[in-house]
């Protein structure tokens, strides 16, 4: 079976909320939404992330931006673009969240908008001029490093900017203690585990299939492998459930489960991408500021779970 999906009324229910304010959620990009002909689906999955990532479910707001007294700080020009444009960032990590909205207070609008692409999904689409930043941590088994050789292969010939966000830990999920015994990728072919999988193309999958591949098995014989959800908190949500047995995604989307226990896999690199034709817009470089200064790698590496040491370096 596919994972449930909700209908706005539903989650306004459920957030005792209004339905108009579901809507204006999906608007804004804090709540992510499938269109189904006219109609609006949301996947339990992305309603879990609402509900984690807020205290309260009256409290329905995007991430908070950074305090206006440091935003002062920031040396980025204020004025906007002759051509009023909005700029739409691919990725599904929360830091993305905080990075648009505090570039958004520095702007004074809401010139970023989210999508929730996954990293190979948001590479073409950057390739395709449909989105405007990227987010990438695709790990490339041949040279065991992160995005660059992806970045060169799925937009040749194109002329790029590449910023280091952050780096973040990988685990395996499995039920609290462990009972099973799972302890490496090999473990999801025993025929007594089952697993939940990620959709095609994002970091996730990108990471599992290779690691398959290396050790020489099949994915035919794996229980579970077909069955997808599409986000790190969607996944860990079914192991907490005994859903599944195992599944694998970032620890700070597990630690939002007290019955989800991790086996850490390895340390993922996340990076953002661009085009350098738009490096110098104002919106662009306010951006790249905010993620450049001291305050936002103090405030993301204060939640813990983040490497942001390396926050900002320009790669490409």
């Amino acid at each position: 079976m596919g994972e449930q999906l909700y209908t706005p009324q539903e989650v306004a229910d459920i957030l005792k909320v209004r339905k108009t304010t579901v809507y204006d959620m999906i608007r804004k990009g804090s709540l992510n939404a499938v269109k189904m002909g006219k109609q609006f689906r949301i996947t339990e999955g992305d309603l879990q992330q609402v509900l984690t990532t807020n205290t309260s479910p009256n409290r329905m707001t995007e991430p908070s931006p950074l305090p206006v007294s440091r935003i002062d700080t920031f040396p980025v020009e204020r004025e906007a673009s002759s051509a009023l444009r909005n700029f739409v960032v691919c990725g599904q990590d929360i830091v993305l969240d905080m990075l648009c909205s505090s570039a958004n207070s520095i702007l004074g609008s809401a010139r970023f908008l989210r999508s929730y692409a996954g990293s190979y999904a948001g590479l073409l689409a950057l390739y395709n001029e449909e989105v405007q930043i990227a987010s990438a941590h695709l790990w490339d088994q041949v040279s065991d490093t992160y995005n660059l050789p992806f970045i060169r292969a799925l937009m040749p010939g194109e002329d790029v900017r590449v910023f280091h966000v952050l780096s973040r830990p990988v685990s395996i999920y499995t039920a609290a203690g462990n009972p099973k015994g799972i302890l490496s990728i090999d473990d999801f072919a025993r025929p007594d585990v089952t697993m939940v999988n990620r959709e095609r193309g994002s970091g996730i999958r990108v990471l599992m299939d290779s690691l398959f591949s290396l050790r020489g098995i099949s994915t035919a014989g794996i229980n579970g492998y077909n069955r997808i959800v599409h986000s790190h908190l969607a996944a860990a949500s079914i192991i907490s459930r005994g859903g599944a047995d195992c599944s694998v995604g970032t620890d700070s989307a597990a630690a939002q489960f007290a019955n989800v226990s991790r086996v850490f896999l390895r340390n993922e690199q996340y990076d953002l991408v661009l085009r350098k034709a738009d490096e110098n817009l104002p919106e662009i470089r306010t951006m790249i500021a905010v993620l450049q200064s001291r305050q936002f790698r103090d405030e993301v590496g204060s939640m813990g779970g983040y490497d942001v040491s390396d926050m900002g370096r320009q790669l490409l």
